[in-house]
């Protein structure tokens, strides 16, 4: 016998079918593409950590060039092979490698035949108690034979030193306004504080201290706060040298 309760069990689950049904619909697989570039790079990597030349070879593009991010160094396709048969092509080898916040580039339409990717990469090495972040570019394109391959890499250097206080960077996330109405927006994104720049630039921030960033370069200047009680920052202030390019007040949340 079908009771009132079952049919009220019955309907209550083709709904929640329905409804999870919709929220996966709402989340499109990556295209072909990416799915195929990420088996590619996990081949890549168990190529490195093997030292499998034979299998690199055929994944890598001739000509082939990879930008060192440490000191700009350019290794030519030979080069690089002969580094990685050695075990030395691998940045960070004895590190735990994380990627974050992966951007897409693709060029050729709806096949496309050329796609940069670029990535943040975190390698923390636990013994030595450091850990690096780079920004790496990779530039891959697809053969006549329809496979993808790595045809140039490349990495900047953004923070190497000692690890970061997840604790210190995420209370920095907020809105600051400068006099003329601009702003600068800090925001806890992917384990990292960002920052969108009054010109629209976004980069990542690694404090040196509570009240300081650390440099990027001369030219870029570097981020200095002055923390409230709390150690909750209520200003933000771009230096270049001993020169202040701008100075911004943290906007209450009451005002958001």
């Amino acid at each position: 016998m079908i009771t009132s309760s079952m049919l009220r069990l019955a309907c209550a689950s083709a709904l929640a079918a329905g409804s999870m049904g919709w929220v996966h619909a709402q989340q499109p697989a990556a295209p072909a593409y990416e799915r195929e570039i990420e088996a590619l790079e996990a081949n890549l990597q168990a190529g490195l950590a093997k030292r499998d030349r034979p299998l690199l070879e055929t994944l890598i593009t001739d000509p082939f060039a990879w930008v060192h991010a440490s000191d700009g160094r350019v290794d030519t396709r030979e080069s690089w092979l002969r580094a990685a048969a050695r075990g030395m092509a691998l940045t960070g080898q004895r590190s735990v490698r994380t990627e974050h916040g992966s951007q897409w580039m693709a060029y050729g339409g709806t096949e496309p035949h050329t796609v940069v990717r670029v990535t943040r990469v975190r390698l923390a090495d636990e013994a030595a108690k450091r850990e690096s972040w780079l920004r790496q570019s990779h530039t891959l394109v697809r053969g006549s034979d329809g496979q993808w391959r790595l045809a140039m890499g490349q990495g900047v250097l953004m923070y190497e030193g000692p690890p970061l206080d997840k604790a210190l960077h995420a209370r920095y996330t907020g809105t600051f306004v400068l006099e003329d109405g601009r702003v600068l927006k800090m925001a806890w994104i992917d384990d990292s504080l960002m920052a969108t720049l009054p010109n629209g630039v976004m980069t990542q921030i690694f404090l040196a201290s509570p009240t300081e960033e650390a440099t990027r370069t001369v030219g870029a200047g570097r981020l200095k706060f002055a923390p409230d009680a709390n150690g909750v920052p209520s200003e933000a202030s771009l230096w270049r040298g001993e020169d202040v390019q701008w100075r911004a007040k943290r906007k209450a949340d009451s005002d958001k």
